[in-house]
């Protein structure tokens, strides 16, 4: 997944303070673990992705390579649950 910058929600999720970013992605990953699914990991990554784009982080280089380190994670979740081969029950 490659982040769309002029995405509505990307642009609404660069305004919020890196606090709220940071517990959104909490709140996203926990919702993934009881309903995984493409698309919420998307939205994780697109989470992630704009906090550490985020400007009062930019000083901090611990934390920017930490957050881009879990994207990348959650964007490997993603395109794992993408391409997963449907179960037949």
């Amino acid at each position: 997944m490659t982040t769309d910058i002029s995405s509505p929600e990307h642009e609404t999720l660069q305004r919020l303070r890196p606090e709220d970013l940071e517990h959104h992605v909490g709140q996203l990953i926990r919702r993934y673990v009881t309903h995984r699914s493409t698309e919420l990991a998307e939205r994780v990554v697109l989470s992630i992705e704009a906090l550490y784009q985020h400007p009062e982080l930019a000083p901090d280089a611990e934390r920017f390579c930490a957050y881009r380190r879990l994207a990348r994670h959650w964007r490997w979740l993603a395109h794992r649950a993408r391409n997963a081969p449907v179960m037949q029950s």
